[in-house]
């Protein structure tokens, strides 16, 4: 399905705004639904006869490719637009959840999660980000709040369903539900997306070779990269960790629901702040909060009071990251070829998603707090090259 670009009128319009909530929605039921997989973790490995480690590699070839594929979703997305890459990648996805329900080993669970989910999600997630990113000038950074908000929304229900879901019946029976509510929330995005009317940058090659090159793209990659590894040995180990700890399945669960909901405070209410800090500056905060959420982490052992404030520290902080990152982006290389920008910086999440869990999981077996302290100094790294490299615009041929 192919879309012509719309007429520049829609440049902060009331048909921009639409476009825009279609692309929160499918990117809240993306990251919401593969954000579940803590919810599944125990009984996968329970059935599977595998430790944690083992079921880890599905996650991380999952976050490998949903993040990865982005480099080739970004220049797709500057041709052709948002819609067809929804179509393709959301129906990948779906399939991918109806193909979990029957799995029958470890590395098929890798296989069917990692193509259906991984790549199919991948094929979209940054697609529309930028799409909201290119239907606006004047509050650009609120819009793309807004579709990061979705995440955090997808993540806050999502992950309560899916425990609800596997309550009422079993795991297997669960991903086909999910898979159902995915294929709805999916027709009803590509019938609210429209193609911007950017044009496709004429000199991609440039602006590829351009940006890999420069010290200032690399720092920011880096940085992503650092903080990724962290981040995802939260999302993959917070519900189990917390189980060993002694809280109960419902109240694990709970603090990735509540890591998403404090996310959209990280989303919207710290990127009200990118005018009067600068996204620079706020960028390089979202990283300070998140390196006192694991902290605190470090600390809280059993107590389900400490792991409350973990997990809303953790998320105003990564909800901030995530918002303002393209903005920060746009604003160091230009809003052209944006779609390459935002494939490049998720390949970052890629391999922090492909290192991470395994590693925690390898670290810590059957319990432990090793990986959360690894988890902080990764992020405490992360926080010092953003205070250390000298993150300013820089002249690409994307933006002359």
């Amino acid at each position: 399905m192919l879309t012509a670009p719309a007429p520049a009128s829609i440049i902060d319009s009331r048909r921009a705004w639409i476009a825009t909530t279609g692309a929160a929605l499918s990117n809240g039921l993306a990251f919401g639904i593969v954000y579940t997989f803590g919810t599944f973790f125990d009984e996968m490995a329970a059935e599977f006869g595998s430790g944690r480690g083992a079921v880890a590699i599905i996650f991380a070839v999952t976050l490998f490719f949903f993040f990865g594929t982005g480099v080739v979703a970004g220049p797709l997305y500057d041709s052709f637009g948002p819609v067809p890459l929804l179509v393709g990648g959301g129906s990948l996805f779906v399939a991918g959840l109806f193909g979990m329900s029957v799995v029958d080993s470890i590395a098929a669970g890798a296989a069917v999660y990692g193509i259906g989910l991984g790549i199919g999600g991948g094929f979209f997630i940054s697609p529309v980000m930028a799409t909201a990113g290119a239907l606006f000038t004047a509050k650009r950074a609120f819009a793309m709040g807004i579709v990061a908000t979705g995440s955090g929304l997808g993540t806050l229900t999502m992950v309560p369903t899916a425990n609800a879901l596997i309550s009422s019946g079993d795991w297997r029976s669960a991903y086909r539900w999910l898979a159902l509510i995915a294929a709805i929330g999916f027709i009803a995005s590509t019938l609210m997306l429209v193609r911007p009317p950017v044009s496709p940058t004429s000199a991609g090659t440039a602006i590829d070779s351009s940006i890999r090159r420069n010290p200032t793209f690399v720092a920011l990659f880096v940085v992503a990269l650092l903080m990724s590894v962290g981040l995802f040995v939260a999302f993959a180990f917070i519900i189990p960790f917390a189980e060993d700890d002694g809280l109960s399945p419902t109240a694990a669960a709970r603090l990735v629901a509540v890591i998403g909901l404090a996310s959209i405070v990280g989303r919207l209410g710290l990127t009200a702040f990118s005018a009067a800090l600068g996204p620079i500056r706020l960028f390089r905060l979202t990283l300070i909060i998140q390196m006192v959420a694991f902290c605190i982490w470090m600390v809280a052992g059993g107590s389900e009071g400490l792991l409350l404030l973990f997990a809303t520290v953790l998320g105003v902080a990564y909800g901030g990251f995530v918002a303002i990152s393209p903005e920060v982006a746009i604003t160091l290389f230009g809003a052209q070829g944006l779609g390459r920008l935002m494939g490049y910086l998720y390949f970052a999440f890629a391999f922090g998603g492909l290192v991470g869990p395994p590693l925690a999981g390898w670290i810590d077996g059957a319990g432990g707090s090793r990986s959360i302290v690894l988890g902080g100094i990764l992020v405490l790294l992360a926080t010092a090259l953003t205070v250390s490299a000298k993150l300013e615009p820089v002249s690409t041929p994307a933006t002359t």
